[in-house]
């Protein structure tokens, strides 16, 4: 008796071992699942062999991806505050300290406009590039 109650706690162990998810949810955008579709439905209109799945078609999405597409998304993320700090800390390794309420005084000024000429290549992004994605 005392045996067979063992049996069934190892069973019990084992199994709870394999539950583990494979899969996960995510939310996505009404757009996004929609196109998905559209490309799902796509994909499948075939004579032969099995259907694509969606974990597929997002997992080719995802590794096509590069280094330009991160970046993309970074200075989309970035706020008005966040691209005048970025010119701020230019302006202060290039001329020294300036206090936030000083540079946006600057920035009403015909030397900023200047300033932005000379320095349009290095504020385009706020964020640095990527080398490689993972």
């Amino acid at each position: 008796m005392e045996n067979q109650v063992q049996k069934q706690e190892v069973k019990r162990s084992k199994s709870k071992a394999k539950s583990v998810a494979k899969c996960a949810s995510v939310r996505i955008y009404t757009t996004a699942k929609k196109r998905a579709s559209e490309l799902l439905n796509e994909a499948n209109d075939k004579q032969f062999g099995r259907s694509v799945k969606l974990p597929e078609l997002f997992e080719l999405a995802l590794s096509l991806v590069t280094a330009d597409h991160i970046r993309q998304l970074q200075d989309r993320s970035a706020t008005h505050e966040d691209r005048k700090e970025h010119l701020r800390q230019i302006y202060s390794k290039k001329f020294g300290s300036i206090s936030k309420d000083e540079f946006t005084g600057f920035m009403m000024t015909a030397e900023f406009q200047k300033f932005i000429s000379e320095h349009a290549s290095s504020s385009e992004s706020c964020y640095p590039v990527v080398s490689s994605v993972a």
